[in-house]
């Protein structure tokens, strides 16, 4: 791959590979191979290395940084990366491989893609060509032009920005500076002139996601920054990692996978930060509340943050949250500031979600499959979805389903939900907010709803045989925990031999759930938890069934879609009831919308309204 940094200018013919779908390098390309994974992709099976690849952008995972960070050293990386929407998180990878791996990039010849933006109207115009091929001229100064036949775009290579923040201005003496905060300043000050940022503002917290292993690449990074005297500034959690930390032996994972797993923990528990090691950081104490300045990574937990909470954060890039921990301040753009919160799409969901007989024990599944949708279809937007205020109960349980849903195919950093999120619960905001997104409004209709909920079931063969119940993702909140333990109890058959019944879950949760009860009789059932990870990591035998045709059911909307691409297995989608019925039965059994009301009432006649009612009484 030919340098991008200053040098001779190049003009070369590659291959091209072109998609109105936006991409996901984490969970969607093999850092090892370069070839997508992600099953529900156009380009599933194609090689991005060494290509031009066009996309509207990235989507879903924070981790895609530390993806490129591999491609890059691996010598599988696009030779450009061409997007209609400025994306940081895939800038992130690059400046990283810049500022950390410069030298030995260049000792090997190597050096990273051409990242460029260039708008909707350009990037129509490149994406309905047919050619297979591109010829992509670089400059020294980092001019870009790119040739699909007779079209030609002009742009410029976002890595080439100039600082536009100025002189920095330290809050204490600079001796005191450590060199990896000046390290981690570099990279946070780059990205902010990808941002357009003009200042930077404090934080008060910070969540890096970058503690999951993917390769060598990201180990090295967080030990050069121990090694160089980084220290966080604010309160930083650490999102899940490869393993279990205390229990990774029991579970089977490889030694040698184990520990570079647990080394990128340890190293950033020696940064300063606590070991939380869950996906799922507003489970715990102390969290932020509505209107603090935050820095997280995890796409759920940035979804839900902004969203739920009322928080604000951007969707930080692995390698970019824990340098902005360290330096303790964040770039002053995108959902930081109050007007760019603003929605300017309506995703109206009414008529998908008054068919209560379609939900399917709403809201476990159709949480996920909705916020699936919602995700697609907001388009890299802010969305305003309209119809949930309307339902019985929407819990933050469902929430938390529906932001990582969302967050798995959507790559904006929030929802608003009218009636229900805490942006939107009044009438004049509402009406405000609909008319903020102009004649930018899409349907949910109940067949795309259903379509939905059909790609996140790809698994279904026609077999019903369950192997694995994987459950957890985002981890369990002990709410959870007490439903599954009530519906486990509901009858007094014990766990089908033939299934394996795992939850992911964080260490906190899992103490409280055994100081009511729920973990004992969850165990007893032959519940297995697992801590520290969660099951994107969780990729292989014997966690993961070692027979390749074997099933995994997850009522979690994230793994069905990152998990079959992940694991290589067939992933099948259902409710929690649905899961715990094949615990049981070993076989996944559809529950119908009265499957979860008590037995003498499933068989009386009643209207819609007297229906959800008596959900809403029981719940």
């Amino acid at each position: 791959m030919a340098p991008s940094a200053a040098g001779a200018a190049s003009r070369d013919r590659l291959p091209a590979l072109r998609s109105t779908v936006p991409l996901s390098l984490w969970g969607g390309v093999d850092p090892s191979t370069g070839v997508v994974i992600d099953p529900t992709h156009p380009l599933v099976g194609s090689s991005i290395g060494d290509a031009v690849l066009c996309l509207p952008g990235g989507r879903g995972s924070c981790t895609g940084s530390q993806v490129l960070l591999e491609l890059i050293l691996n010598g599988k990386a696009p030779r450009a990366i061409v997007t209609r929407d400025v994306d940081a998180i895939l800038c992130v990878g690059a400046v990283v491989a810049e500022e950390f791996f410069g030298d030995d990039l260049a000792a090997r010849g190597r050096g990273v893609p051409v990242v460029c933006a260039v708008g909707e109207e350009d990037f129509g115009r490149l994406i309905d060509r047919d050619e297979g091929t591109a010829t992509l001229t670089v400059s020294k100064d980092g001019d870009v032009r790119i040739e699909f036949g007779d079209e030609e775009v002009r742009t410029r290579d976002l890595l080439r920005l100039d600082d536009a923040l100025g002189p920095p201005e330290p809050d204490r003496d600079d001796d005191d500076r450590s060199p990896a905060e000046e390290l981690a300043s570099r990279v946070l000050r780059r990205i902010a002139a990808i941002a357009g940022a003009r200042e930077l503002i404090p934080v008060t917290s910070a969540h890096v996601d970058a503690v999951t292993y993917i390769g060598p690449g990201g180990l090295r990074f967080a030990e050069r920054l121990v090694e160089l005297g980084g220290r966080v500034k604010v309160r930083t959690t650490l999102n899940s990692q490869s393993c279990d930390r205390r229990r990774w032996k029991e579970h089977g994972i490889e030694p040698s996978r184990a520990s570079a797993a647990n080394a990128v923990g340890d190293a950033y528990l020696a940064l300063g930060c606590e070991p939380s090691f869950t996906c799922a950081p507003y489970l715990l104490p102390e969290g932020p509340e509505r209107g603090d300045q935050i820095c997280w990574g995890e796409s759920n937990a940035v979804v839900y943050s902004n969203s739920v909470i009322g928080a604000r954060t951007e969707k930080y890039a692995d390698y970019l949250d824990i340098c902005a921990a360290i330096v303790g301040k964040v770039p002053n753009v995108g959902v930081h500031v109050a007007e760019n919160r603003v929605p300017t799409i309506v995703i109206d969901a009414r008529i998908a979600l008054i068919c209560v007989e379609k939900l399917v024990c709403f809201p476990t599944n159709a949480s996920c499959s909705s916020g699936w949708t919602c995700g697609t279809l907001s388009d890299g937007r802010i969305p305003l979805i309209l119809g949930f205020d309307a339902l019985p109960m929407v819990s933050r349980d469902d929430l938390k389903a529906f932001s990582a849903a969302f967050g798995t195919t959507g790559s904006a950093p929030m929802f608003h939900m009218a009636g229900i999120t805490p942006e939107a619960t009044d009438c004049v905001t509402i009406k405000e907010m609909i008319l903020s997104c102009g004649d930018r409004r899409v349907v949910v209709s109940k067949e795309l709803l259903h379509e939905s909920y059909e790609t996140l079931d790809s698994g279904n063969d026609g077999s019903d045989d369950i192997s694995l119940v994987a459950l957890g993702n985002p981890h369990l909140s002990v709410s959870e925990l007490k439903t599954l333990s009530d519906i486990f109890e509901r009858d007094e058959r014990p766990r089908h031999d033939a299934v394996k019944v795992i939850a992911t879950l964080g260490r906190d949760v899992l103490s409280k759930g055994f100081e009511l009860g729920y973990g004992q009789k969850l165990e007893s059932f032959g519940v297995k938890f697992v801590n520290d990870s969660c099951w994107c990591m969780l990729m292989d035998p014997p966690i993961v069934p070692p027979d390749p045709t074997s099933k995994i059911l997850t009522n979690s909307g994230k793994y069905a879609h990152y998990g079959p691409g992940l694991t290589n297995r067939r992933v099948r989608f259902g409710s929690i009831y649905e899961c715990a019925e094949a615990a049981k039965s070993g076989k996944l059994i559809r529950q119908s919308g009265r499957s979860f009301l008590p037995q003498r009432l499933q068989s009386q006649p009643f209207s819609t309204q007297q229906f959800l009612r008596m959900i809403k009484n029981i719940w």
